[in-house]
């Protein structure tokens, strides 16, 4: 009886489906590496991060992917790469190719730029805002049109090619002078500590992105010191007729070449959280080849400190709002975007270090609403006046109205 079960079950593995394999999704990770080796030759450039996951600062829930980020001796870079092929064009502020719409805007480069300026300012790195740049780059076999502009009018370019990407780095930075060396190193060290996205590969080819999640416990332990788990039958087709399946995982290390081996249950279900699509994949071990740990850990940013802020802890504890009321003045609160989905439209403004602010569109002038992307771009900093405020006692934090002030 163990024989035969043992037998149907080589069967089936020849004619298990997996899930179906993204060649474009593939040859788009291909160039963003390919952008990322060439960049790496520059002379200026310290490091370049490929598919840098950024997280909200406050719930680290929410995470903001960019394909490149670059740190230079002066200056980041954050690069958004496209591997497109056709007419490219923009109507509305969102990136078309070939005349359909790719779902692309700046805004959502500039929210990775605003989450990472919020982040490196919590954690003591004090950078002037005109030091980090962004970047479209067209690296595909594609016609960029005209309309393709960034909205920003300083610090934001668009590049056609590979070659043109290189030019803009290597010749826009002469109003930018050095980081120190304490900058560079606590910059160094934040943009490790985003890391990238996890995955599991499939035996043909398939690869899926995102946290992996379960089995909870051995998931948390691997990461931390590894970079990969690779699995396989430890038996071949004979042995596995005879004495059924035996999986086992080799633990690739992130340092050295110490190996380790480790028993898996094939049967054991491996959960991936899917950030795009919002669900939770789960596949068995032996349905994988390949699970990926693209970070050791989620930081806690409020428990992270990498460089000593110039004025004493007490007095920038100070400045911080835990409850904003109602009329209370917050100087130079950032935008970090604008909701423009569905019934529930405005501009989300960031008070402190644990609240937003909402101006919703009801209460804008239409002129305001109309040119928010000119007049209040994400990233950028006014002063606003709260008009009301509550605390929701179900989701335990605080719901604030707030306006600009003239």
């Amino acid at each position: 009886m163990g024989i035969l079960r043992n037998y149907r079950w080589l069967k089936a593995r020849e004619l298990k489906a997996y899930p179906k394999p993204d060649f474009a999704k593939k040859a788009a990770t291909e160039a963003e590496v390919a952008v990322c080796e060439r960049l790496r030759t520059l002379e200026d450039v310290v490091d370049v991060y490929h598919s840098a996951r950024i997280d909200q600062i406050i719930s680290g829930k929410s995470r903001r992917e960019a394909d490149i980020i670059v740190l230079m001796r002066n200056r980041i870079v954050f690069i958004e790469v496209k591997n497109y092929k056709g007419e490219i064009s923009m109507v509305e502020n969102v990136l078309h190719q070939n005349g359909q719409s790719r779902g692309w805007t700046f805004a959502k480069l500039e929210e990775a730029v605003g989450r990472f300026h919020e982040i490196s300012r919590h954690v003591g790195i004090q950078i002037q805002q005109d030091v980090i740049e962004t970047m479209l780059a067209c690296v595909g076999y594609a016609q960029v049109d005209e309309s393709v502009k960034p909205r920003a009018l300083t610090g934001s370019y668009v590049a056609t090619s590979t070659d043109h990407l290189v030019s803009i780095l290597t010749t826009s930075e002469e109003h930018h002078s050095d980081f120190d060396e304490a900058t560079l190193k606590a910059l160094q060290k934040l943009l490790s500590m985003f890391g990238t996205w996890d995955a599991i590969e499939f035996p043909n080819e398939a690869r899926h992105e995102g946290d992996l999640i379960r089995p909870r416990d051995s998931i948390r332990e691997w990461r931390v010191t590894y970079k990969e788990l690779r699995i396989r039958n430890a038996r071949s087709w004979w042995q596995t007729f005879f004495r059924g399946p035996k999986f086992v995982g080799e633990l690739i290390p992130r340092l050295g070449n110490n190996v380790e081996t480790t028993t898996l249950d094939k049967d054991e279900a491996v959960v991936l959280h899917n950030p795009h699509e919002r669900m939770d994949e789960e596949y068995l071990f032996e349905d994988a080849t390949i699970l990926t740990f693209g970070y050791t850990e989620v930081p806690d940013w409020n428990k992270v400190t990498l460089m000593k802020s110039a004025k004493p802890k007490a007095e920038a504890r100070e400045t911080v709002i835990p409850t904003p009321q109602e009329g209370d003045i917050i100087e130079q609160a950032r935008v970090i975007k604008h909701l423009v989905q569905g019934a529930h439209q405005g501009i989300v403004f960031r008070l402190d270090a644990k609240n937003e602010g909402i101006y919703w569109r009801d209460q804008m002038s239409m002129m305001e609403w109309d040119n928010k992307d000119m007049l209040m771009p994400v990233n950028s900093a006014h002063d606003v006046e709260v008009t009301s405020s509550r605390f929701d006692k179900s989701k335990k934090r605080w719901k604030i109205k707030v306006k600009t002030v003239e």
